[in-house]
């Protein structure tokens, strides 16, 4: 059976992320770039330049006047946020084709992310009244794992899907015992290579552990109650399975229980809105 290192090393063989948005990555982890740095490395690609403008435009930002410079673009984007719009364009035609299976298709999964994306962003700023772009980024990645596991040990994953029965056990563990490993060390070990920050490599790791207590506000607690909520809402990346939440998370909802419902009945408005975003025919 393969190890997470060995299907990392052979899917980066063959994809990556773009130059650009390596780079870009990097600029906002660098506390000495300027709003000119993002400028020249977008120039270097048209499609995000189109993609940049068209998002900007969209109700996502629900700007007044129309935006048709890239330098106003940027300003309005924000790095973080740019950043983010590279990732979504590198992973989306990752998640595109496939057929569906034991209730797992390449299809689900990035509806899936994206939901959880868009939900651990709105629990970070309304909930604990953070910053949402590190949320967001977790959000739309942390199981690209499993892609990586599609596309190099696709009939093990189906199997491990197959098996898997939220009353019983839990999906990595099946991916464990048929794969040899689980998408979240399979992520994580993508992340390092691509050098996200490391609160959202931590998320990516440790978003199906539900022994340890993570902090309420730390992005690994942010992305369980994003999950779970995805779930309830039938956005899981297997159908109509998903895990329950941990003690200490399920007090903490228990505890601010009207605030999530608000959250749950502004999700479709905000999901709307940011469909030029995730949609995966856009």
């Amino acid at each position: 059976m393969p190890s997470a290192k060995e299907l990392v090393t052979k899917f980066s063989d063959l994809k990556t992320l773009p130059h650009v948005a390596l780079r870009l990555t990097r600029l906002v982890n660098d506390e000495r770039s300027t709003m000119q740095d993002f400028e020249e490395i977008i120039k270097l690609d048209p499609v995000l330049v189109t993609r940049l403008l068209r998002l900007v435009n969209s109700p996502y930002f629900g700007l007044i006047n129309k935006v048709e410079s890239i330098p106003k673009a940027v300003v309005y984007v924000g790095m973080k946020n740019l950043r983010n719009l590279v990732a979504v364009e590198a992973l989306r035609n990752l998640f595109r084709g496939g057929e569906a299976e034991n209730g797992f298709s390449r299809k689900n999964l990035w509806v899936h992310s994206a939901t959880v994306a868009i939900v651990a962003e709105m629990i970070a700023k309304r909930i604990f009244g953070q910053e949402g772009e590190d949320v967001f980024l977790a959000g739309i990645i942390h199981d690209v794992g499993l892609i990586i596991e599609d596309q190099l040990a696709g009939e093990a994953l189906r199997r491990a899907c197959g098996v898997y029965d939220p009353s019983k056990n839990t999906l990595v563990g099946c991916e464990q015992e048929i794969i040899g490993c689980d998408h979240s060390e399979v992520g994580t070990l993508l992340a390092k290579d691509w050098r996200l920050p490391p609160e959202v490599i931590k998320a990516i790791r440790h978003h199906h552990d539900r022994e340890k207590k993570y902090p309420l506000t730390s992005i690994t607690s942010i992305l369980q109650l994003a999950e779970y909520i995805a779930g309830k809402l039938n956005y899981s990346p297997i159908v109509g399975r998903f895990d329950p939440l941990p003690p200490h998370l399920v007090r903490h909802v228990r505890s601010m229980m009207a605030n999530y419902k608000v959250i749950m009945r502004d999700l479709p408005g905000e999901m709307a809105k940011a469909k030029d975003l995730y949609d995966p025919n856009a």
